[in-house]
């Protein structure tokens, strides 16, 4: 057995699988320990305005990214042989990325002029986007696609250790909320430049200005993965947002509280994920991905019933928080949401789109998001927004998500 063990960690996909384990693990157990700390140190109204800058500033990373954590790792991937060309389409992804993280930064200072909701707190909104400025520099894609994770996953722990140990230090009562920004951008950014430094001076890339014409079609190759990235923030992102918006940091801080968790347990599948896109992408291994399949779906199934019976025991460690709150209540709906969440992440990116089915994949979650869009619209309009009904639309969504990708299969004949 011993034998066997050394021998698969000497493969490339375990190896990267053990690294993206480490590296996931790392960047949501750490906020995963500091969200609770932060609940009950700056108490739920300032933990509510917390989440709703950090919502705000997600928008911003998922526009920077521009589906590139997509399409560059498929790119790379089927291209690493290729060092030219790979080293080409990095530099125009670089410079694609850096141009939408200005225009990114002018909008946010036009809000915090402008918009009255922003405006009291402007430098707080501001102090946040750091964040963007780090993932903007941090080439996940790049790793994936080259099969090289364990090159930065020990510096991006290091990096995003540093940032999430300050808040534990430095912020001691409700008025600290203006130092967690901060402490957040300092550690994307370290995890950003020394994922850089890797690439070329490790891993020997030469930085050069490409040609507009190679920018052009990063942008171009990457707008459909653009589409579905930004249509899938609307499932959780937004939601936070609008919450913050009519319903004030108290109501946001309670939806918050529930919605780290219910995000915690689906991003447990990113290391799955992260290492099957390229691997289905480029081997096309149906048989290997119908085994992980079966083996998932049925561990899902049986930690969510666990979860479900210790809810309440659950939030009451974790938020010291009486059922009562909203917390508790708004996280047993969403978790409900995980019974066809976690198989429908499966189905999606690692299979339908690495099996050549991009575009329907991509479609499917933009229908589904202006469902969810219409849904909150109806809410908001019929008078009945709240934590409990917007948890429920989220259910909804996801039910007709799976239902799209599992008729994508069936479709293309994949399993």
């Amino acid at each position: 057995m011993t034998l066997n063990i050394s021998g698969m960690m000497k493969k490339p996909m375990m190896q990267n699988f053990v690294s993206l384990v480490l590296l996931q693990g790392i960047n949501y157990l750490l906020p995963l320990l500091t969200f609770p700390f932060l609940f009950r140190v700056l108490e739920v109204k300032y933990f509510g305005l917390v989440s709703f800058g950090y919502t705000l500033t997600q928008f911003f990373v998922i526009f920077t990214d521009f589906g590139f954590n997509l399409s560059a790792t498929k790119y790379i991937s089927i291209n690493r042989d290729n060092r030219e060309a790979v080293n080409k389409y990095l530099n125009s992804v670089f410079v694609c990325r850096a141009l939408l993280a200005a225009a990114s930064f002018l909008i946010l200072l036009l809000l915090a002029c402008f918009v009255e909701r922003f405006k009291h707190d402007s430098w707080f909104y501001i102090s946040y986007f750091g964040i963007v400025i780090g993932n903007a520099l941090f080439p996940m894609w790049y790793f994936q696609g080259m099969e090289k994770m364990k090159y930065i996953t020990a510096f991006n722990i290091i990096a995003k250790s540093v940032s999430f140990l300050p808040l534990f230090i430095f912020i001691r009562e409700p008025g600290d909320y203006i130092l967690a920004p901060v402490f957040y951008s300092a550690g994307y950014i370290l995890a950003g430049l020394i994922s850089v430094y890797v690439i070329y001076f490790r891993e020997d890339m030469q930085w050069f200005l490409p040609a507009v014409k190679d920018i052009a079609y990063a942008f171009s190759d990457s707008f459909s993965y653009f589409l579905s990235r930004i249509s899938l923030s609307m499932f959780s992102n937004i939601n936070t947002f609008v919450i913050g918006l009519l319903c004030g940091n108290t109501a946001v801080g309670y939806y918050s509280a529930a919605e780290k968790l219910y995000l915690a347990y689906n991003q447990l599948l990113l290391p799955f994920t992260g290492v099957l896109f390229p691997h289905i992408a480029k081997t096309r291994d149906v048989r290997f991905f119908k085994r992980i399949l079966s083996l998932i779906a049925p561990i899902n199934i049986a930690l969510l019933a666990i979860i479900l019976l210790g809810s309440q025991w659950l939030i009451d460690i974790i938020y010291d928080e009486p059922a009562q709150s909203g917390t508790l209540a708004v996280f047993r709906i969403l978790i409900c949401a995980s019974f066809l969440a976690v198989p429908s992440i499966l189905l999606g990116y690692p299979f339908l789109a690495a099996m050549g089915h991009a575009r329907y994949t991509n479609y499917t979650v933009v229908l589904v998001s202006i469902f969810h869009i219409t849904g909150l619209a109806a809410l908001v309009l019929s008078n009945t927004l709240s934590i409990y009904s917007v948890a429920a639309l989220v259910v909804l969504s996801e039910t007709l998500l799976f239902a799209f990708r599992a008729a994508g299969v069936k479709k293309y004949r994949l399993l």
